[in-house]
């Protein structure tokens, strides 16, 4: 591969991003850590879009009905925006903002699974199972008593293993994510995740343990922008050096071509200095270049390891399954 030009971009995927969250039905284009101007600026290729819905409590209406509410926003924006929609990595295209519908929170199932297929059918291809919460699928990573998954969570998983779904573990419970390791036949990802050894008691981080059985497996883990899981703190700072040395630390334990970016921006309160939204995107790449990564290696985290790994997910559905 040649070397990279002065004042070339690498192509960028972001696993993971609240953006959706800030649209209103009168104005769906995002202007907040992740907006237009700073994804152009910042090189973005394809950036996955999540719909989040929380424990029942927070909400008047069903959370199913919380959620549709911004699957519509995500349509709105796309049109607005002019982004190419995309369901499979054989629609990506080059020079174009892709954009992918992911699902945040399995709450929005309400323990039913024919509501999965209808947010597979109106084009979601990824579900983190929790938030920190408890629900119908199992435990998230706030837990007073981690009893992993339900029956129904792992019916859940089955079935997106069928669909050809990505299964997220960020916000998962520790025996909840073992269990999706154990049972899933697909390749699981943690898409806004750290490694937890650098930020001992922080619980949404992941374990040298969890980070090297990622890999095994043939998963993916989005290192985080947030300022608690890259540094432990919310008083002390975070910079771009803090996330470099979660992504190298996550490196040489799931393997390099595992890893990549997954910011939660505008899910986040405070973001690292050098790295405060999209539009320093290619701050990720310059630096690991002067740490002498390979090109190649850096290419991958950039966006060319969440591609691969979605086509393994793909590959993982039974014959009968796949459209």
């Amino acid at each position: 591969m040649a070397a990279q030009r002065e004042g070339e971009r690498f192509p960028i995927a972001d696993a993971h991003n609240d953006a959706l969250l800030g649209l209103r039905a009168e104005d769906p284009v995002p202007r907040g850590q992740i907006n237009l101007e700073g994804l152009d600026r910042g090189g973005a290729s394809l950036v996955c879009f999540a719909a989040f819905v929380g424990a029942r409590e927070r909400y008047a209406h069903s959370r199913l009905q919380e959620v549709l509410v911004l699957v519509d926003r995500f349509y709105a924006m796309v049109e607005a925006c002019g982004f190419q929609r995309v369901t499979h990595p054989d629609q990506l295209t080059p020079g174009k903002l892709c954009a992918l519908l992911t699902l945040e929170g399995g709450d929005a199932l309400e323990g039913q699974l024919c509501n999965l297929r209808v947010l597979y059918a109106l084009g979601a291809r990824m579900l983190a199972l929790t938030w920190s919460n408890d629900n119908e699928l199992g435990c998230g990573c706030n837990a007073k008593e981690d009893r992993g998954l339900t029956r129904t969570g792992l019916e859940a998983v089955a079935e997106m293993n069928r669909l050809g779904m990505m299964v997220d573990v960020s916000h998962l419970s520790d025996q909840g994510l073992w269990q999706v390791l154990e049972a899933s036949a697909a390749p699981p990802l943690a898409s806004h995740s750290n490694a937890r050894a650098l930020c001992p008691g922080v619980a949404r981080n992941l374990t040298d343990e969890m980070l090297a059985a990622l890999g095994r497996k043939g998963g993916f883990v989005g290192v985080n922008a947030a300022r608690l899981f890259l540094t432990g703190s919310q008083d002390r700072p975070a910079t771009l050096e803090d996330m470099l040395r979660h992504l190298e630390r996550m490196a040489a334990l799931a393997g390099v071509e595992h890893v990549g970016l997954g910011t939660d921006f505008d899910g986040i309160s405070s973001t690292p200095e050098g790295f405060e939204g999209c539009e320093k995107y290619q701050a990720l790449p310059e630096a690991l270049l002067r740490r002498n990564w390979p090109e190649a290696a850096v290419r991958g985290v950039c966006y060319q390891n969440f591609v691969d790994y979605w086509r393994r997910v793909l590959e993982c559905r039974p014959a009968k399954g796949r459209a």
